[in-house]
């Protein structure tokens, strides 16, 4: 009984001793593990996200609610766009200008989760 009683103390100072080793080593990135980007409908925690590109045109404002704006624009060439007229979200913190409607708009847009967000606009005269 005494020796298998020092058995199991042994393997769980061993198990105990090599814990630190293993989780000293880096976190791996679940998103990047092959089919995971299939995985539809699964969150993965959230990371320090990388800045998102800014993209620069120039559109007259359609449509504007309270969270968003619809620009017909100029083609994007850095996304390969056409020139189209499409909805943006407006940002959160207000740091958009008052836009009105028929307005000729110089303007910034960035992607996000939820789609593409106004990063600033300025009125064309």
């Amino acid at each position: 009984m005494l020796k298998a009683l020092r058995f199991t103390a042994a393997i769980a100072l061993l198990a105990a001793a090599s814990f630190p080793a293993f989780s000293a080593e880096s976190p791996h990135d679940m998103a990047a593990m092959p089919g995971m980007s299939d995985m539809q409908g699964m969150s993965m925690p959230a990371k320090a996200a990388p800045s998102a590109t800014v993209y620069h045109t120039e559109g007259v404002v359609k449509k504007l609610t309270a969270d968003t704006v619809s620009v017909a624009h100029h083609p994007v060439a850095g996304l390969g766009w056409p020139a189209m007229t499409m909805t943006f979200a407006l940002p959160k913190d207000g740091s958009v200008p008052a836009l009105s409607v028929g307005e000729k708009i110089s303007f910034s847009f960035a992607q996000h989760e939820q789609g593409y967000q106004l990063v600033s606009a300025t009125p064309l005269n």
